[in-house]
C-alpha cells in the first residue's frame, strides 16, 4: 500500500510536467505565414496601405502572419497561378472571372466610384468613348481606370501621374482636357487645393462603380468565408472605421 502511494505521488508531478510542456509547446507554435502579392504602384497608394492594415488584423486573429510581396502585374498573376504566392491582396470584383484558380473574399475591403473631371463644366462626356481624342490624365497604377482608358484612347493621349495634386493643377490650367480617378480619393485631394484650382475643376461623369476584394489561391481558399465574416464583423464593431481614421492621419 505504501509503495502504491509512493508510486501515485511520483506520477502526479510527472503528469503535471507533461501538461505544462504540452501547453508551452502549443503556445510556442509559430504562426503560419500567408504571402499575398500586390503591384508596386498599388502598394504605395493609401487604399492598399489601408487594406494591408485591415487584413493584418484579421489574419492575426486567425493565427496567420501576413507577408506582402510587391511584384509587376504580369508576374504577380503568374506567381499566384503556380502557387508561388498565396493570393492577391486587392483586385477588382470581377478579377476572378479571368482567374478561376483564385477564390474571392466576397466581403469587399471597400467600394468606390470612378469619376471624370474636366476644366469645362459643359464638356459633353456621356461614356468612356466620349474621351476619344482628348488629352486625359490618370494616376499610375490604378488599373480600374487604366484598363478602361486604354480601350478608347491612344497611348499618346494618356498622361500618367504619381502626383495627383500636380495632375489637378495641370487640369485647372487647361494643360489636360480631363482627369479620371477614384472619386473619394480625388475629392479628398481637391479639398486640400487652393480655391483658384478647385473653382476651375468640374465633375462631369461617373462612368463606373466597383468594389475591391482579396483573392486567395487554392492552398488557402478555405479561409475565404472566415475572412469575409471577420471583415463584416470589423465593419459592424467600428474597428474598420477606427483603422480608416488612423490611416488618414499617418
Amino acid at each position: 500500500m505504501i509503495l502504491f502511494r509512493n508510486f501515485i505521488g511520483s506520477v502526479k508531478p510527472f503528469i503535471l510536467l507533461c501538461l505544462l510542456m504540452a501547453e508551452f509547446s502549443f503556445a510556442a507554435e509559430p504562426e503560419k505565414t500567408i504571402v499575398l502579392g500586390v503591384t508596386e504602384p498599388a502598394l504605395k497608394s493609401p487604399q492598399v496601405q489601408f487594406a494591408k492594415r485591415i487584413y493584418n488584423d484579421i489574419f492575426e486573429d486567425l493565427n496567420y502572419k501576413l507577408k506582402i510581396e510587391a511584384l509587376p502585374s504580369i508576374r504577380l498573376a503568374i506567381q499566384t497561378k503556380i502557387g508561388a504566392i498565396d493570393g492577391e491582396l486587392i483586385r477588382m470584383s470581377g478579377y476572378g472571372n479571368t482567374h478561376p484558380h483564385l477564390t474571392r473574399v466576397d466581403e469587399p475591403i471597400f467600394e468606390f466610384v470612378v469619376a471624370i473631371y474636366s476644366n469645362d463644366k459643359h464638356l459633353n462626356v456621356a461614356s468612356w468613348g466620349s474621351l476619344e481624342g482628348l488629352n486625359v490624365g490618370y494616376r499610375r497604377g490604378v488599373k480600374v481606370v487604366e484598363n478602361e482608358l486604354i480601350k478608347v484612347l491612344k497611348e499618346s493621349d494618356l498622361v500618367q501621374f504619381t502626383d495627383v495634386p500636380r495632375a489637378l493643377r495641370m487640369l485647372s490650367m487647361k494643360r489636360l482636357d480631363a482627369y479620371v480617378g477614384v472619386e473619394s480619393i480625388t475629392d479628398d485631394y481637391l479639398m486640400s487645393q487652393p480655391e483658384k484650382i478647385v473653382s476651375n475643376i468640374f465633375k462631369v461623369l461617373k462612368p463606373k462603380e466597383d468594389s475591391a476584394h482579396l483573392f486567395l489561391g487554392e492552398k488557402f481558399s478555405f479561409l475565404a468565408s472566415k475572412i469575409s465574416i471577420a471583415l463584416k464583423n470589423m465593419k459592424h464593431s467600428g474597428r474598420y472605421d477606427e483603422i480608416k481614421k488612423q490611416a488618414k492621419h499617418d
